[in-house]
């Protein structure tokens, strides 16, 4: 590795963002003629990255995945000359630290088992695209105040799965053998016959185990052509959409099936149209010809002097999702359609949940199999609602009442402070005796703003936060376990 200065160093930081990495944790103590060397290491997706200007936070989704570095102790950066790795290394007192961070791409199968793990409600796409636009429009809705209670994540994916429709049914029928405590939700294409079929005349299946599967419905003004992909959600001229390189998406009844040519502009040509539905989507292999001289159809691919034309759907997709011009203007509100079927899931899901025990007002016991759930619920106006469902990191502070009755969970979102108030009884004591041992047993905070559901989110999770979070609990009520 080469050095580079700090600020360099922030950079490449900063490029990371969004991107899956691998950190390397290295630490070394010295004292008295002997080493004491620690090693950890850890993957996650980067979804929240602040350089402040005495510390790097770095954050991924689940609350073991962070990573904090106080800059005001490195004392030296690195990075590899292909700029592809970097290093920290941290100075204190007789400790050096050194952290090792890169790029890393996840293979399939460590994407696939986030499915079996994760632990909210999330919706899986049968195309690495369609997660997008979901996105996107839900995000439009919730600015206009419209499908708050929708309570999903979806499964971000893009190169590192090739889904497909066949795959995802197998991934849903899997998931659909285990009790998963979360809602799955696999969705389909309308663009093949055969899962058409299958969830013909039901707006979902049920598998069981908190497993549904559904197909896009049907938008109105597709009722004529109704196998399409998530694109079709979308009005023909908006599918066309020139980018700022004059690319676009094409459609198959824009060609004559005989020459391969467009209908309207010259020396356009798509050799792959040939016995496919007329309103199916071309995302490539659109070829402008730059000559006049007549070629052989059949060797366009090996005419020199020709461009492909046509924009991917990744990029149409990332275009919408980004809010780039033009495609900033394109309408979500046919989207509708399908967010009232993921309603109606939700609450199938709510119907079939297990009975809860009242041991606080507003707080919840539920005994799943071996597992316990304490739920709180809590009532915020919209405002606060909205925050704490954007909030991708809240601090919690537990603090005992002083005549020692209650417990309060102290939650603070940026400079927002909320008290959330548990008495104390046998069964929450017991509860976080359990969670202490098993961090398998949850404390999950539900926001409601006027009866209406808006969000859930897991308090204390995973290994380490639970661990501390149980034993300052229990300190604080003066049970050392």
């Amino acid at each position: 590795m080469q050095l580079i200065s700090l600020q360099e160093a922030e950079i490449l930081l900063k490029e990371l963002s969004g991107n899956w990495i691998y950190v390397k944790f290295l630490s070394n103590t010295y004292a008295k003629n002997k080493t004491n060397e620690a090693v950890m290491y850890n993957k996650f997706k980067v979804k929240q990255l602040y350089i402040f200007d005495d510390t790097i936070l770095i954050h991924g989704k689940e609350d073991d995945d962070r990573l904090v570095i106080s800059k005001n102790t490195l004392v030296q950066s690195e990075c590899t000359p292909n700029r592809d790795e970097m290093k920290l290394t941290q100075q204190l007192d007789n400790t050096v630290n050194e952290f090792f961070l890169k790029s890393y791409l996840p293979t399939a199968e460590r994407r696939l088992d986030e499915i079996s793990n994760y632990n909210r409600n999330i919706i899986i796409t049968e195309g690495q695209t369609d997660w997008k636009h979901l996105i996107n429009a839900l995000q439009e809705f919730q600015r206009n105040g419209q499908y708050l209670d929708l309570d999903f994540d979806f499964f971000e994916y893009n190169e590192e799965i090739n889904m497909g429709n066949d795959k995802l049914l197998k991934v849903c029928e899997y998931q659909a053998l285990f009790h998963n405590d979360f809602i799955k939700v696999f969705l389909f294409d309308s663009d093949t016959e055969k899962f058409n079929k299958i969830h013909e005349n039901q707006n979902f299946i049920n598998y069981g185990n908190n497993v549904y599967s559904l197909i896009l419905p049907i938008p109105e003004h597709r009722k004529e052509n109704p196998l399409i992909s998530i694109e079709h959600y979308y009005t023909d001229k908006e599918i066309k959409t020139l980018d700022n390189s004059n690319r676009r998406l094409y459609m198959v009844n824009e060609f004559d099936p005989k020459s391969y040519q467009h209908l309207t502009e010259v020396n356009l040509y798509c050799l792959d149209i040939k016995n496919k539905e007329n309103n199916l989507i071309i995302d490539d292999k659109v070829f402008k010809v730059f000559s006049d001289e007549s070629i052989a159809i059949n060797n366009l691919y090996n005419y020199p002097n020709k461009k492909n034309v046509a924009l991917s759907k990744n990029d149409f997709a990332f275009n919408i999702l980004n809010k780039i011009p033009p495609f900033d203007k394109v309408s979500y509100q046919n989207f509708s359609i399908l967010f009232d079927l993921l309603l109606e899931i939700q609450k199938d899901s709510q119907s079939l949940s297990t009975p809860q025990i009242e041991i606080s007002e507003g707080i919840y016991l539920e005994q799943l199999n071996d597992k316990s759930i304490l739920n709180i619920y809590y009532e915020l106006d919209l405002e606060n609602a909205m925050l704490f469902k954007t909030a991708n990191t809240i601090h919690l502070t537990p603090i005992l009442s002083e005549d020692k009755t209650t417990l309060f969970l102290v939650i603070q979102i940026n400079e927002h402070k909320y008290h959330l108030p548990i008495l104390i009884s046998e069964d929450f004591i017991d509860f976080i005796i359990n969670k202490s041992l098993n961090f398998s047993n949850r404390i999950e905070l539900h926001i409601f703003t006027e009866g209406k559901h808006i969000s859930s989110k897991e308090l204390f999770q995973g290994h380490n936060s639970s661990s501390t979070g149980m034993s300052i609990i229990l300190r604080e009520l003066g049970l050392h376990h």
